[in-house]
């Protein structure tokens, strides 16, 4: 069996290696618009880094799978066209596909330049850390497996079954076309999604994006009869909340977690639109919940029926409950299972400690043990939203010394599941 101490002493001792890989990776555009995305380049240079590290390698669109337009979890308005996923295979000594380590290519956008300090897409190595979009969310963990792979190979490990990397495309803005179609064309006994922070996450809730959408029955020249609307619609979503927050307190899978405090966050909240749609108005959420689709949508549709006779007297419309990214289901693996023991003795291997097991809110996380394996975990290095220069922020990054730690973890785990 490979020595997990030689490994990681290779890691440490060729970690520059690994942090111009990622500054490579950051300095490829890959921004995910919603709508469209850029990922095809990076796509492109996953594809030539695993043909010279001699791996079997695809480069497909997630529409070339039959019928993936029809599945149920397909959201149109995407737009997957030159949008491809890159999926890698080490054959092992038995030609079976075992596990799977996945990272998405694509980021956010850029956003105001005048936000950053220095060049997006720079991958600049300062003060120990690596700045660029997506250096934390989520190309560390594209040059993390590649280097593991690179490193494993180089030392003569051959897994004893087949590992296989999946970078895939549109996660951002609750896509997840990309992570289906890995998982669906590429079924593996274990899959461990390398996008998220230093907590192994067994559990990912369900809910997504909305909007509530309404307008006067009148021609109106001022936004004001939108706006007195507001309070009403925002009273009948905070109930809608409250249920959202009670349900969570009470799954022992997010006991301890900040995830109920946070179970519906508002993204806008709107009344007319700079001088013009002056008779609309908005309420933008996300929220996360246990609760089944079918579920949900009953009780959205109670609230729809609530708020159009309440609105009624106030000479507005209500035109419902309008989703923007696809409904996330709740999914969860048993905390306790053989291969979330294998990434906590990884973890104690490397650095002595343990990360904390515990449930998650909305990630690819949802399609991933839905349609790939019962066995998926997440389990990242990233930084969180709410952090200065965290994932999504101006000024993103990822310290070097954390993304060494973590790539020893990942290799400490490979080895004990294929060595």
């Amino acid at each position: 069996m490979m020595d997990t101490k030689r490994i990681c002493s290779l890691i440490e001792e060729r970690k520059e290696e690994l942090f111009e890989l990622l500054g490579s990776l950051v300095r490829i555009n890959s921004e995910n618009f919603s709508t469209g995305g850029n990922e095809e380049e990076c796509a492109k240079y996953i594809d030539k880094l695993c043909r010279e590290l001699g791996l079997e390698s695809d480069v497909y669109s997630p529409m070339e799978l039959p019928g993936f337009s029809e599945h149920p979890d397909y959201i149109p308005g995407h737009n997957l066209e030159n949008r491809p996923n890159v999926v890698a295979r080490w054959q092992g000594e038995e030609n079976v596909d075992e596990l799977m380590l996945m990272a998405h290519t694509d980021t956010v956008v850029i956003g105001d330049l005048e936000n950053w300090e220095m060049d997006p897409l720079s991958g600049e190595v300062r003060d120990g850390k690596i700045f660029g979009r997506g250096a934390c969310d989520d190309k560390y963990a594209i040059a993390a497996a590649l280097f593991i792979i690179k490193l494993l190979k180089e030392e003569g490990f051959v897994p004893k079954k087949n590992l296989l990397f999946a970078g895939y495309c549109d996660e951002e803005r609750g896509g997840s076309h990309g992570a289906m179609a890995a998982v669906m064309k590429y079924p593996c006994k274990r899959i461990v999604s390398m996008d998220g922070r230093d907590q192994i996450w067994h559990c990912g809730s369900g809910g997504g994006e909305l909007k509530y959408l309404f307008h006067t029955k009148e021609t109106v020249d001022s936004a004001l009869a939108a706006a007195k609307a507001l309070p009403t619609v925002l009273e009948e979503v905070e109930r809608f909340a409250d249920a959202r927050k009670k349900e969570l307190e009470a799954n022992p899978y997010y006991a301890g977690t900040i995830i109920p405090q946070t179970s519906l966050r508002y993204m806008g909240v709107r009344a007319g639109n700079h001088g013009a749609d002056l008779g609309k108005g908005e309420v933008h959420f996300v929220f996360y919940t246990d609760k089944a689709k079918d579920e949900i949508y009953a009780e959205l549709h109670e609230i729809e029926a609530i708020l159009t006779e309440r609105l009624a007297p106030l000479g507005i419309v209500g035109d419902g409950f309008v989703p923007e990214t696809r409904f996330f289901h709740y999914v969860h693996t048993e905390p306790d299972s053989e291969d979330i023991k294998n990434m906590l003795a990884a973890s104690r291997d490397v650095r002595g400690i343990e990360p904390i097991v515990c449930g998650s809110c909305l990630s690819d996380l949802s399609v991933i043990s839905k349609y790939g394996s019962n066995r998926a975990f997440a389990f990242g290095a990233g930084r969180d939203f709410s952090q200065k220069g965290g994932a999504h922020q101006p000024n993103e990054y990822i310290e070097c010394d954390k993304l060494v730690e973590y790539t020893k973890i990942i290799a400490a785990y490979v080895i004990r599941t294929l060595g």
